[in-house]
């Protein structure tokens, strides 16, 4: 199988993901920061009765807690990207990936066929399938996304 055919036909359950930080709606920003810092993770889910209602990212933490002061008890709700694009376990790699590149995230969040949330997927978790699955390929490539080799490498 190659790359492309493994993002076409490969399915998000398939990755191993490690379970999301998430935090109840209306957590105080405060708690939300230290769950973030403490698991090591970019983003975190807010839920509500177990479905995503926003998404809280490293990306919200500089464009909309600095360079001002803000009061840490305030509920997360109000700086989290509410209502965001997710995909379902049975989303394959490629939607995946074009959701991402489309829109320029870098954490998706992933609900089941019933709607509760179900992780999230996160850039390094593709790039991470992609080189443990074609360690090769992903050896060989040129330094550039528009380079090629003059020369072919080997014998």
């Amino acid at each position: 199988m190659t790359i492309e055919e493994a993002l076409r036909r490969e399915r998000l359950r398939a990755l191993r993901l490690e379970p999301p930080v998430t935090v109840p709606s209306g957590t105080p920003l405060g708690q939300g920061l230290r769950a973030m810092r403490e698991a090591g993770g970019a983003a975190l889910l807010v839920l509500k009765e177990g479905r995503t209602i926003g998404i809280f990212t490293e990306r919200d933490v500089l464009n909309k807690l600095f360079p001002g002061c803000v009061d840490e008890s305030q509920p997360i709700d109000r700086f989290m990207t509410p209502d965001p694009a997710g995909l379902t376990l049975d989303a394959t790699l490629g939607e995946a990936v074009r959701l991402m590149t489309e829109h320029g995230y870098r954490n998706v969040p992933l609900r089941d066929d019933d709607g509760k949330s179900a992780g999230l997927v996160s850039a390094r978790d593709v790039v991470q399938y992609v080189a443990e699955h074609f360690p090769t390929e992903v050896a060989n490539l040129p330094p550039g996304l528009k380079q090629s080799f003059a020369t072919k490498e080997g014998a």
